[in-house]
């Protein structure tokens, strides 16, 4: 699958507008390191935290989820390398709220959650940007940011692009030799 493609899928499952940094990472060839990995903006509980957050999101079930895809890892870089430092510190702001609302809603930090509260969790930060869309600065909400950035670096990795989207490469067969008798008329479109 061509990258103009994917990013199309991944507009569709994500409402349709993708943050120009995401576009040109993907274009540019943007993708997680091989090797060993050590993030690099993110702190060691932060890229926990946008990890687990990345499953929640897309969770292994019959093919891997994000975890496996190691969407972490493309956040890390996508913060690193291509977003501005204002899209850097809005994020950054953003996932240092996980903590916190966890504390207030369940009494805990977020990994310390069950998987059900950290889902009622995660609902908050929906709705939270449901309500408020856009920041002041016109940038989107850190829970819309994060779940862009999962789906682009899911989808984009080789597990999103290999085990879970199907590619027909051919629509159908193609017979050069037809016999236009057997067509009867010629057809446009």
């Amino acid at each position: 699958m061509k990258r103009r493609e994917a990013l199309k899928r991944i507009a569709l499952l994500s409402g349709g507008a993708l943050s120009m940094s995401t576009i040109t990472a993907v274009m540019s060839g943007c993708s997680s390191g091989p090797g060993g990995y050590t993030p690099q903006t993110l702190s060691a509980h932060q890229d926990e935290l946008v990890t687990q957050i990345s499953e929640l999101i897309i969770p292994a079930t019959d093919t891997p989820g994000a975890k496996a895809a190691n969407v972490n890892q493309f956040i890390d870089k996508m913060l690193t390398d291509w977003n501005s430092e204002e899209e850097k510190k809005h994020f950054l702001e953003g996932l240092n709220t996980i903590d916190p609302t966890s504390q207030e809603l369940h009494g805990a930090a977020f990994l310390d959650l069950s998987e059900e509260q950290q889902v009622a969790v995660l609902e908050q930060k929906q709705q939270e940007a449901k309500d408020n869309p856009m920041s002041t600065s016109g940038l989107k909400s850190f829970f819309d940011m994060m779940k862009e950035y999962t789906l682009v670096g899911y989808y984009t990795s080789e597990i999103g692009a290999t085990q879970e989207l199907e590619w027909n490469h051919v629509a159908g067969r193609y017979d050069g030799c037809y016999p236009y008798s057997e067509v009867g008329r010629a057809w446009s479109s």
